[in-house]
């Protein structure tokens, strides 16, 4: 294994003690003299502390680009974990030493910059909108990733929704600066052993899922952001069966399609989601429910943080931190 050192913004700080149980070098953000991440005025403060250690190093920064649990102490939108990396990238290409000289009077030296800076997303900026939809629309995944991709030496995703084949995702890897970081297999063999289930087929929710993972599964309509339509007709009578999606923000949808497929005659239902993104009002309450329905058969992993998952029920949880220093 490659040595490396890891920086870790607010959004993987959760990830934090897995890191150091592996024996890797951890550098966390340092708050402000409030003891905030934000100034009154909303605006971010980084500073990473020992900026000095990671001269000449390669260093991995972790971010999670989605908006805070409302279970964190301070919120954070997508936008300001966005702003977040961007500012730490920029710090570690000019790091600076710092001495004050008197009232408001500062000596400044360049530090020696890291040898290589690379970012993993373990959830990536706005993923839900990597094309327009309709016209005038601003393709905010694109813009943001290539922000992104133009300060490092390389870009790892973590599981990311955006389809590989999008053209400006095409581009990025073309670049070599683009690579993902898979736990799809891992996650659903530790669902099965954990539901105990000895054998089970794979279904999907919708047919985003079903192109994702290449099974069958539902069809879903969508009107709003939490109103849907699901049907279909699967063979699922008499079998154990995971539905398996990338993302969920309320288990609605996950929900709808167990009971439809108990309905069809499935022997048991479990759910396999690589991420859940907490929404700002209620949030946890929606994935506790979650949880609840579905009688904790439910698999998710620490790709972002939520109370309900990585605090409440962390043998739900997989970690994501092996897979990610396996592919570093």
């Amino acid at each position: 294994m490659k040595e490396f050192m890891i920086v870790l913004a607010s959004g993987a700080e959760h990830l934090e003690k897995k890191f150091r149980n592996q024996g890797i070098p951890v550098y966390c953000l340092a708050p402000n003299f409030d003891g905030k991440r934000f100034f009154p005025n909303s605006d971010l403060y980084v500073k990473i502390p020992k900026v000095e250690e990671l001269a000449n190093k390669r260093v991995v920064v972790l971010q999670n680009c989605t908006g805070s649990s409302p279970a964190e102490r301070e919120y954070f939108s997508t936008a300001d974990r966005l702003e977040e990396l961007i500012l730490i990238l920029d710090m570690l290409k000019h790091p600076l030493k710092v001495v004050k000289i008197g009232h408001k009077e500062y000596n400044t030296t360049p530090i020696s910059p890291p040898s290589r800076i690379e970012v993993v997303l373990t959830f990536q900026p706005f993923a839900l909108q990597d094309k327009a939809f309709s016209t005038g629309e601003a393709v905010s995944s694109r813009s943001a990733m290539r922000n992104i991709a133009s300060r490092c030496d390389k870009l790892w995703v973590v599981e990311p929704v955006v389809n590989k084949d999008i053209d400006w995702v095409a581009d990025l890897a073309k670049q070599g600066k683009y690579e993902v970081i898979s736990f799809t297999s891992d996650i659903v063999q530790k669902a099965a052993e954990t539901f105990g289930f000895e054998e089970h087929i794979l279904r999907a929710p919708d047919e985003g899922a079903q192109k994702r993972f290449g099974v069958p599964g539902l069809s879903k309509r969508r009107s709003d952001s939490f109103t849907i339509e699901m049907q279909g007709d699967l063979d699922v009578k008499g079998k154990n069966v995971i539905v398996i999606d990338d993302l969920t923000k309320s288990g609605t949808t996950l929900l709808r399609a167990g009971k439809i497929l108990m309905e069809q005659g499935a022997a048991e239902v479990g759910f396999v989601v690589l991420h859940v993104t907490p929404i700002k009002q209620e949030g946890e309450e929606l994935l506790a429910d979650l949880v609840e329905k579905s009688e904790k058969r439910v698999m998710t992993s620490n790709t972002v943080y939520s109370k309900t998952f990585c605090k409440d029920n962390p043998e739900l949880v997989y970690n994501v931190v092996d897979c990610i220093i396996e592919n570093l």
